[in-house]
């Protein structure tokens, strides 16, 4: 993964798998071919934000409550690169006793054309050279989301029963952010996750620890 001029603004740059013309991934011995050359493989710009928020009031209680949502925009995850390699995600069980026939071509016996793939090899062998730090593109998912950000639920005490208090108004309420993530597609992480600030590590997620959920109460009173 790196970045090179001259290239459009927000590409998520890297290696790939080899392919035909047709798009497929080539495949030598039953694993995929890495293309020698660096490709385009995604884009960490969205294609829209937006947000809704709900603000109920009835006798004295409060509700507060906060939906944003983040469509298109790539992520590189090395979670994903990670965990295939070594054997510890659940898409690693599959082939296991049996072994897997990677999806995509072979060189046919005539050495020009291609057939679809059908060598079986064990799926640690596959998983430890698809998702190699050698290759990026097995690792690039769509970073949309949809997350519940924030939920106030409060009540206030009736002025009446402060007339005689010194304390002229008493809330109480609960407070809860960053509370689910209700949709995603990339699997395993937070896809709104970000190696850093920089912009050149915008899209690139490295094993960073998901942002945390958060509870708590608030205690306003006015004198």
């Amino acid at each position: 993964m790196e970045a090179r001029e001259g290239l459009p603004y927000g590409v998520i740059f890297g290696p790939g798998y080899l392919k035909d013309p047709d798009g497929n991934i080539i495949h030598k011995d039953g694993v995929p071919l890495i293309d020698p050359d660096y490709k385009i493989l995604g884009n960490y710009q969205p294609d829209w934000r937006g947000g809704v928020s709900m603000n109920l009031t009835y006798k004295g209680f409060n509700l507060n409550s906060t939906i944003d949502a983040k469509i298109g925009g790539d992520v590189y995850s090395m979670t994903t690169t990670w965990g295939r390699y070594a054997g510890v995600l659940e898409e690693t069980l599959f082939g296991r006793e049996t072994g897997l026939v990677g999806t995509g071509v072979k060189l046919a016996a005539d050495g020009e054309t291609y057939v679809p793939n059908d060598v079986v090899v064990s799926a640690k062998r596959y998983n430890q050279i698809a998702f190699d730090n050698a290759v990026a593109e097995g690792s690039v998912f769509d970073a949309s989301y949809v997350k519940w950000r924030e939920v106030i639920i409060g009540y206030s005490l009736p002025s009446k029963w402060l007339v005689n208090a010194p304390i002229k108004k008493v809330s109480l309420s609960f407070v809860g952010r960053n509370l689910a993530i209700i949709y995603k597609n990339a699997p395993h992480i937070d896809p709104e996750t970000a190696f850093s600030s920089q912009n050149s590590d915008l899209g690139m997620e490295f094993g960073q620890i998901p942002s945390v959920r958060s509870l708590g109460f608030n205690l306003n009173l006015n004198f």
